[in-house]
C-alpha cells in the first residue's frame, strides 16, 4: 500500500517541484505572495519553504491557476543558465582554465552550442580567462552579461550570446 501511494505522489510532487523552476524567483503559491517584492537570499527561500516543504499549496495553485501560478509557465534558457552558473561558478572557472570539463560542456549544452561551437567555446573561454575569471565575482548574472559581451567579440560564438535589455 505505501509502494502505490508513493508511485501515486512521486508524478505531483516533480510537477510541483519543476514549477519552482520557471522565472518567477521561488515560484508560486502562498510563499510567493507573502514574499512578493523582496528580494536576497532569505525571502526567495522562505518563499520556496512556504510553497513546497509546509504546505504544497503549488499543486493547488497549479490546478487552479491561483496563488500566482501560471501551469503554462516555460522554464527559460536564460534562467537555467543563471540557475547553473550560480551553482557551478567555480567549477565552471575551472573547466575554462582547463580548456574544458563537465561543467563547461553543460554549461555549452544550456546555451544550446552545436558539438562543434561547443569545442570553440571551451577554447575561447580557456584564452579569454584572464577577463572572464579574473575578478572576484559576486553577481553571477553581472558575469552572464560579461560572458556574453566576450561571446559578442567571437564572429561564431556572437550568436549564443543571451544579451539581456
Amino acid at each position: 500500500m505505501r509502494r502505490t501511494l508513493a508511485v501515486c505522489w512521486l508524478p505531483l510532487l516533480v510537477a510541483t517541484s519543476t514549477q519552482v523552476m520557471a522565472d518567477n524567483g521561488a515560484g508560486c503559491g502562498i510563499g510567493q505572495q507573502i514574499f512578493a517584492g523582496q528580494t536576497g537570499l532569505a525571502p526567495h527561500a522562505l518563499a520556496a519553504t512556504t510553497n513546497n516543504a509546509l504546505s504544497f499549496n503549488q499543486l493547488f495553485g497549479l490546478s487552479f491557476d491561483s496563488l500566482g501560478c501560471n501551469s503554462e509557465a516555460v522554464v527559460t534558457t536564460a534562467f537555467q543558465r543563471n540557475l547553473f552558473v550560480a551553482g557551478n561558478f567555480d567549477n565552471i572557472a575551472r573547466d575554462a582554465a582547463q580548456g574544458g570539463g563537465e561543467h563547461l560542456q553543460s554549461l555549452a549544452y544550456l546555451m544550446n552550442m552545436s558539438g562543434e561551437d561547443a569545442e570553440r567555446f571551451y577554447q575561447f573561454t580557456q584564452q579569454q580567462y584572464d577577463t572572464l575569471f579574473g575578478q572576484p565575482v559576486d553577481d553571477h548574472e553581472a558575469w552572464l552579461n560579461q560572458l556574453d559581451a566576450a561571446l559578442e567579440t567571437d564572429s561564431t560564438l556572437s550568436q549564443y550570446a543571451m544579451t539581456r535589455a
